[in-house]
This record gives structure tokens, sequence and C-alpha cells, in this order.
């Protein structure tokens, strides 16, 4: 098959995860792909073969690593469309079409990233090995109707680590991928999605129901299904195993802010992220099962909404191990895009774990701290079935000696027993330090027209409340100023919106404008918080006697962004000074250009009524060549 395209690059020797030496593949069948869209169609594939191992080595663990990009001279995608990694083929071109997707992406509102911006989410696919083998085609689904002048650089890299498997896999059985009408009596839902039963293969005796959903669509009344708050019921056998309401809230989505409407609540699914599955682990009771899933009955009064669902039940050997703990991410300190809202970090340590064994994880033994200093040890004690995950918080503080420092997190004793696979027990990840000020700083809040909405709070490392904000103590549209006088340590500055929408949010300009910025005791700006964070914000600092100087933070923002005629520009500079303003539309054409000499820190009006409808990126340049860049869009009037 001369015309497969394929990247593999080969390890024989520890990844970011994995302390002790582990076979690795990186099999990338889509390298930087540019996708764009096909409004004829409304979907457009890139389709890709690649090897992945033969039958006879075992997988330990697979993990889809897929990467977003803006692509060189294009702007970003600026909706939020289903995009897929799919299985397609294995064998040759003449085999199977199974049309099984492996990942579900939705991707974010590109309309403000410059061509920077990237990021990388991370889903564990494992449950797919049994069909990852050999040649595979592997499918890049983008969906959508916009503009094919804009896109995505598309990036599928499945991390294959090898060993023993958790548990032997046998085989799967796909039960439903399509979407499904919601609220149409024409169409009831119940008689579209029907209870599926499977025969399970000889040597079964666990299996993964394994299901994907997202709801899409807006309707009368409740604008379902993509922000309606309906419950659904999962059932194996007729016995419902899982009850849940399916809304979720997208206000902390680590991409952010975005161009759209990212902080609204939707169906199990935010933009700018990937559809994380349901896994239930079951037991083998019998030879054959049934699998269902009803949803909350609904009657609309113009359908148009719908469930898009895939869902497979893959069958397992027992087992491999009684006592087997992983390690599977480090949360805080991380250098990890999706973890980006909650780093750098300097206290209590976030890990998460999963139970990989056959008997239920009660007890175990943390060590954890930076390389080459002493370690400090943590008991945990709960309760995890098989296959199950939590996180956990590490006391303490973190004592930063430079810049970056390698964090490392090792498992010990799962049950007071040895590990029976300890390759995956010990990681390590990237820390940088958070940033360091003097113990004496001035905190500023201006609040917006919801003030009941936002509050700050302070805690130290101990998880101690030193300062606090209460949203019922605000009155809107008023600026409050605090003084903090902190010892030396780490703390953790935690803001938070009750409405989902911080300070200032483009779709809700009845709610104002608002901030929150740490000041120097000379009146120097040192942290400018963005306003659109959406549901929470957390920094963390350290304070000290020998703080070093920090440079002046330059603000640069609008409101509204999304004006007819006029805004306001916010614009906060460390001292009077020449600055220039730069329009450039969204065909990259200069539109306007304005110098104001000798600027001091305000909010001045902007005239924008001269210019055409079109989204501008505009450039505030200071004197010592520094540039600050904000969007905004011109509507027609």
């Amino acid at each position: 098959m001369k015309s497969f395209y394929l990247l593999v690059i080969c390890c024989l020797a520890a990844t970011p995860l994995f302390a002790q030496r582990t076979d690795t593949l990186h099999i990338i069948p889509h390298n930087k792909t540019l996708m764009v869209t096909d409004p004829s169609r409304g979907v457009n594939e890139s389709l890709k073969w690649a090897v992945f191992p033969s039958k006879s080595t075992p997988y330990r663990k697979i993990t889809a690593h897929i990467t977003l990009q803006c692509p060189d001279g294009m702007k970003c995608g600026a909706w939020d469309y289903i995009d897929a990694v799919i299985l397609r083929r294995t064998g040759s071109v003449h085999g199977e079409d199974k049309k099984q997707e492996l990942v579900r992406i939705l991707t974010p509102y590109g309309g403000w990233f410059d061509n920077k911006w990237r990021f990388t989410w991370r889903q564990d696919v494992t449950d797919w090995g049994v069909a990852l083998r050999d040649s595979v085609e592997i499918e890049y689904q983008h969906t959508g109707y916009e503009a094919n002048t804009v896109g995505w650089l598309a990036t599928v890299d499945f991390e294959v680590i090898t060993g023993t498997p958790v548990m032997e896999p046998l085989d799967y059985q796909p039960l439903w991928s399509k979407s499904f009408a919601y609220g149409d009596t024409a169409r009831p839902f119940p008689t579209l999605l029907t209870p599926q039963t499977v025969t399970v293969p000889g040597d079964a005796k666990y299996m993964n129901y394994r299901i994907n959903q997202t709801g899409h669509g807006m309707d009368r009344p409740d604008n379902c299904s993509e922000f309606c708050d309906k419950w659904r019921e999962v059932y194996v056998d007729g016995k419902m195993i899982d009850h849940r309401q399916m809304l979720i809230v997208c206000g902390n989505n680590p991409v952010y802010p975005q161009a759209g409407t990212w902080v609204y609540s939707r169906a199990n699914w935010c933009p700018g992220s990937l559809s994380i599955p349901d896994i239930y682990t079951l037991p083998v009771t019998k030879h054959e099962h049934s699998f269902d899933l009803k949803m909350e009955p609904y009657v609309s009064k113009n359908p148009q909404g719908g469930w898009f669902i895939t869902a497979n039940v893959f069958f397992y050997k027992s087992p491999s191990a009684k006592n087997d703990v992983a390690l599977e991410r480090i949360i805080t300190p991380s250098a990890d895009d999706e973890y980006g809202r909650m780093n750098p970090a300097c206290a209590n340590p976030r890990i998460l774990i999963k139970n990989n064994g056959g008997k239920p994880l009660e007890k175990l033994t943390i060590e954890y701290g930076f390389r080459r200093s002493k370690k400090q040890t943590y008991t945990w004690k709960g309760y995890l079935s098989l296959l199950q995950t939590t996180e956990v918080e590490l006391p303490g503080a973190l004592a930063f000696t430079k810049d970056k420092e390698t964090f490392e997190v090792k498992l010990l004793n799962p049950n007071g027993k040895k590990d029976e696979f300890p390759a995956d027990n010990v990681g390590w990840s990237q820390a940088v330090k958070p940033p360091v000020y003097a113990r004496d700083m001035v905190l500023t809040m201006m609040t917006n027209r919801d003030s009941t909405q936002t509050s700050w709070t302070i805690y130290d490392a101990a998880g101690v409340k030193v300062y606090q904000r209460r949203s019922d103590s605000l009155r809107s549209s008023t600026l409050y100023t605090d003084t903090l006088r902190l010892h030396d340590g780490c703390y953790m500055l935690l803001i938070e919106d009750t409405d989902n929408d911080g300070l200032n949010f483009w779709a809700n300009p009845r709610g104002g404008y608002g901030y929150i910025r740490l000041f120097d005791m000379d009146k120097k700006l040192v942290k400018n918080f963005d306003p659109n964070f959406g549901t929470s914000m957390i920094h963390y600092f350290a304070v000290s006697a020998n703080a070093p100087a920090i440079t002046p933070e330059t603000v640069f923002e609008f409101f509204p962004a999304r004006t007819k005629n006029r805004t306001m520009a916010d614009i906060v500079v460390d001292r009077p000074q020449t600055i220039e303003l730069r329009f450039v539309d969204e065909k990259n054409v200069v539109q306007w250009e304005q110098k104001i000499n000798n600027f001091t820190s305000r909010m001045f009006p902007i005239d924008m009524s001269f210019l055409p409808p079109s989204f501008y990126w505009v450039t505030l340049k200071l004197e010592d060549g520094r540039e600050v860049t904000r969007s905004i869009r011109k509507v027609e009037n």
C-alpha cells in the first residue's frame, strides 16, 4: 500500500508519565492536516492510513492527542462545529468500512485567536485497541457551513503504550451511531433508539458500556437539544444503572476566552472541548446482555433538535492483576493545555489516579515533590472499583528554587500490597514557578451591573481564608480597593461568578463592565485578570520580602466588544506616553490608525461609525515597542 501516509515515532524510553522503561509508539495519521468546511455538503473528510502494531503486541494504554491550531495565513474557524476522529477501514482498501467514532471534538469559537494559537486535548481510547491493529484508515471529519477561507490545522497522535493489558480485550459490538430526533411527535425518541441485545464472547468476564452523547439544535419552548436541561437514564438488562441531567457548565472551559457564546451551559458538551464518554464497567453475568438508553419525555412546538449518540460495548477477560493502581495525570503543577486555568501552582498538588486491579482500591501511599528534593508523603483512603478514577489533592506548599522544576509523583503499596504493574505508578510534570509579589499589595475590583454575582477570596497554602470580598457585600458599578498585607508563602486568589459570564461578556452588554487588578504600593499594575473569564479564575502567587521587580502589565480592553457605532477602550499603561491604535479588518486591511500623545491610563470613547462592518483586530503599540492586540466587531446599524 504505497499510498499510505504514516508518521511513527518509536521510543524505548520513559514517556512523560512513566518512569520505568516501556515501549511507546506515537502513531500520527494526521499531522497538521488543513481542515476547512465544504459548505455544499456541510461535512469535509480527510482520510489517512496508519500502521499500528499487530495482534501479537499487547496494549497497556492508548491515548489520542488531538491538536488544533490556526493555519498559516488563514484565520481559525469561527464556529462551534462537530468534528470527529473516525475508524474507517482496517487491513486494506478492500476492508470493511466500520465508520466508528473514536473521538468527538467540538471546535472552539476561534474568531479571536491569532496565528500562534494552538491547543491539545487528550482522551483515553484504550477500548478501541481491539480494532487498532495493523493497517488502519483514520478519518478526520470536519463539519459546518462557514466560508472555507477559515479553518484548522488538525493533528491526531495515538500514543500507544505496550505491555500487559489491564484486561485482555476480546471483541466489541456497536449499539447506536446516529442523530436521534428529540421532541418530534412524528418521530418519538423511544421509537428511534431501541434496545439492543448482544451475545457475549465465551471468555468475557467484564464489559465497558461506552456512550458518547451530545445535544444539538434549538427549538421551542426549551431550546432543545443544545441548551435544555433534560435527564437521561442508562439501562442494562432492563435495570437502570445511571440517571443524570445532561446540561453541563461551560464557563470553566480551559479554552478561554472565545469569540462566541462559549460560557453558555450546553447538553453534555462545550465549545473547544472533547466529548467525554460515559463508560460503565460491568461484570458479565450471562450469555446475552441488553442495552438501552432513555431520555426525559419532551414535546417540541417546532422540533429541530436532537441527540447525537454513538455507543458500543467492549468485552474483556478478567483483570490481569488484583492490586494495580495507575497515575493517570498530574493536574497541578502542570504545563498541559487542559489544566491552564489552574496553573502555574505552588501549593496543594492535584493528581488523577485509577484502579486497574480486580480488588477495590481502598488505601494508597503517595510520594511527591520536586526532583532532587525531599519528598512529601500522603496516605489516601477511599474506595475505587475496577477502572474507576478519582482526583486527589495533596497537602502542602511547593518550594521553588528556580523558574522551572520537575515535579514527581510516585504511587506505592495499593491496599498495602506490592503493585503488580509498577511501570505506570511514577510520573512527572513540568512545574512553572508562579509570580512572586511583595508582601503589601492593593487589589482593586470594579463591579459590573451584576454585582451580586462576582466575588473573590484569597487562601493560604493551608486552605485558610485570609481576605475576601463576598458578592452580597458589593454594589453595582462601584470601585472597591483593598490593601493586602501578607506573610511570606504561597497563596491562591479565587475569583468566582455565579452567572458563569465573568465581569465582561460580549453577549451580555446589559451586565456592564468590571475588572479585578493587583497593584503594588507604587500604583504599578502587577496583574490584570481577564474580565471575560466565565465561571471562575484561579491565580496562584508567592509572597516574599525579597520579591523581584516586576515589569508592569498593560491593560487593553473594549466594552462593548460588539457595537454598531461606539465603544469604550480601557487602557492602563505604566507612565504617560504616546500610544498608537491600529484597526485591521478581517481581510487584513488597515482601516484606521490613531496616535494619542501624552496618554494616561483611563477609559475613553471610540467612535467607529465611519468604519465598515467587520471583525477588527485592534493593536495597541507603546513607546517601548510592546504591542497588545484585542478584537472587536462592528455590526450593521
